[in-house]
């Protein structure tokens, strides 16, 4: 090496606020490699978070309701919304309606049981919800079972009975019949039977309403539309499949604030601008059918659990492989080269999805991220998800310079069924209906935005960092040291290192430590506190500013003809147990000259 070399290079990352780029070559980005990983970013992250620019354990998860004694299929969750209170959990279990009172105290009720016995299909694979005013519509699925209607007045006004279903054409009685998907939107309720879809009654119709609802529960009767009440419905325009789900957006340049109704199929998607008046909706016809138009043709939706308002969008899981879109990006680049998603990042999960799952899959708006299953397994109640893929929108949630969302890996630790999210009091909380391997039962537990443990156990995240080059591909190099930089450190936390020379697949184990700082005085090491049963002081966060990694253990790479700490660029991943904050890293190492022919083709 010339005289004036280093004897020692750096490379170094401060920052990772970009999230997860799982779908590029592991170099971290220079001139010589323009693809890589950008230094702001990393290459995947299991259990943590990249908000702010460091990396983070997720937040905590918690159970709420075991032991339940729920037997049966899994058939579908819902968040009922009241008038005067906070929300609740209703579920459908093996053909039987339950609530469960996350609102107070976490009581479980069958209300199947209460309401003389009102059930469904028992094996029906999937459940459908709306709720249209203070009334939930349960649909089985089977598009032959009529719905069941529940509802609830803060807790004053309770009832629960099967529809009357499509009776005759015209029929004065006629209800909600058998259907699929539904939605309520544009003051009535819509439901998807096939490829045909179709709404109800206008809210507070005078003549199918009845008082003592305030003319609300109109919404369960089909009276006014010609083409309803003769059970039949608009079809989609072209031969996509059937419908897999409903789903409206806010739209502000509307005139009276109403949005289009946009129907999934599994191929395409398209926009229904219906009738907002009275007069209007009773005279569309089959003849004279509302405004239809296709709005993407190249993927809808596997799952209408998936579909996720944020804001004025729709984000849902898409063909092929359960790829996260949005409908307001495809539409903005409808007119460049493929209508394409925007989950590239996560392609690491998504690939291995099976597809023939993928029509249970769920999503939610939570803590300012967009959570969306992945990775299907069958259970023996369902089929489950062992992973999350989160969106973190705090990029765009600012007036200064704003950033695309960024992608955060994917959290595990519950194998989910479904994913549910709900307001309350302005305290805006997230649960997962979920299967437990464990304790072989359906449980439901709450993904908080605080809690630092999952059900009082430390959770184990990971980092995989990019390969680092100390910006020259060309020049060999000795992996010497890694250095890190850490805070918010509370507990004990276990960490474990491992590297990788140039592209060698496998893992080699560097080093394995544990730190520790005091939670509260009876973990103080010289005078500990005795417990008293009640409540302690936390104690701050710690912090170390740095922790050095020894040189790292060798061995022999065959394929390379090297020792593995000799190569061109190293990657490092960190797997940590317990939590705490990694503010920056640093990776040294040292020039080594390359004999002249060396790793020459015979």
């Amino acid at each position: 090496m010339p005289e004036s070399a280093p004897l020692q290079l750096t490379d170094s990352q401060y920052d990772f606020v970009k999230g997860v780029f799982g779908d590029r070559i592991r170099t971290i980005k220079t001139e010589q490699s323009p693809n890589g990983v950008p230094r702001n970013g990393v290459v995947w992250l299991l259990n943590g978070t990249c908000r702010g620019g460091a990396l983070t354990q997720r937040t905590g998860w918690q159970p709420l309701v075991k032991d339940a004694g729920w037997t049966g299929i899994f058939q579908g969750a819902f968040m009922l919304e009241r008038d005067y209170a906070d929300p609740y959990i209703v579920l459908a279990i093996g053909g039987e309606l339950w609530r469960v009172r996350v609102d107070t105290n976490n009581a479980v009720q069958n209300l199947s049981a209460t309401f003389g016995g009102l059930t469904m299909p028992p094996t029906a694979p999937q459940s459908f919800f709306a709720q249209a005013e203070q009334f939930l519509v349960w649909q089985a699925g089977d598009d032959v079972t009529n719905p069941i209607f529940f509802w609830d007045d803060g807790d004053v006004l309770i009832g629960m009975r099967r529809s009357n279903g499509f009776v005759a054409v015209n029929d004065p009685t006629n209800e909600i019949p058998p259907a699929g998907p539904m939605d309520y939107a544009q003051q009535r309720l819509w439901y998807a039977i096939g490829r045909s879809y179709i709404a109800g009654d206008i809210v507070r119709n005078l003549t199918s309403g009845t008082a003592a609802f305030n003319y609300r529960d109109s919404v369960l009767h089909v009276t006014e539309n010609p083409v309803a009440t003769a059970g039949d419905g608009f079809v989609v325009p072209t031969q996509a499949g059937n419908i897999r789900a409903l789903k409206h957006t806010s739209n502000l340049d509307s005139a009276l604030g109403e949005s289009q109704m946009f129907v999934f199929t599994r191929k395409a998607i398209y926009a229904c601008t219906a009738p907002i008046t009275r007069v209007d909706w009773t005279a569309a016809t089959n003849s004279l059918q509302p405004l239809q138009k296709v709005v993407l043709t190249a993927g809808g939706t596997f799952a209408e659990r998936s579909v996720v308002p944020v804001n004025g969008d729709l984000f849902f899981a898409a063909p092929p492989n359960g790829d996260i879109r949005s409908l307001t990006v495809a539409l903005r680049y409808f007119q460049q080269w493929g209508q394409v998603p925007i989950s590239r990042q996560e392609n690491r999960i998504l690939q291995f999805n099976d597809r023939s799952l993928m029509r249970y899959a769920s999503g939610t708006l939570f803590d300012n991220r967009l959570l969306q299953t992945s990775a299907p397994v069958q259970t023996p109640v369902g089929v489950g998800f062992r992973a999350i893929l989160p969106l973190d929108f705090d990029l765009v949630s600012t007036l200064t310079e704003r950033e695309p969302p960024s992608w955060e890996g994917h959290f595990q630790g519950l194998l989910v069924l479904q994913l549910l999210s709900g307001d309350f009091g302005g305290r805006e909380r997230a649960f997962a209906v979920v299967w437990s391997e464990r304790d072989g039962e359906i449980q439901i537990w709450e993904l908080t935005n605080s809690l630092r443990e999952d059900d009082g156990n430390r959770v184990e995240w990971q980092i995989e960092f990019p390969a680092y080059t100390w910006g020259d591909l060309n020049q060999l190099k000795e992996l010497e040291s890694f250095e890190i930089e850490m805070s918010k450190l509370l507990g004990t936390v276990e960490f474990r290192a491992e590297y990788r020379p140039d592209h060698f697949p496998c893992w080699l184990p560097w080093r394995s430590w544990k730190v520790c700082s005091a939670k509260d005085c009876t973990e103080l090491m010289d005078d500990p506190c005795s417990d008293t049963g009640y409540p302690t002081e936390l104690f701050c966060e710690s912090f170390r500013s740095t922790m050095t990694l020894p040189k790292p253990p060798v061995t022999c790479i065959a394929a390379s003809g090297r020792n593995s700490n000799i190569g061109f660029q190293f990657q490092v991943r960190l797997t940590i147990k317990g939590w705490c904050r990694i503010n920056s890293v640093r990776a040294y190492a040292l020039p080594r000259q390359r004999q002249p022919f060396s790793g020459i083709i015979c």
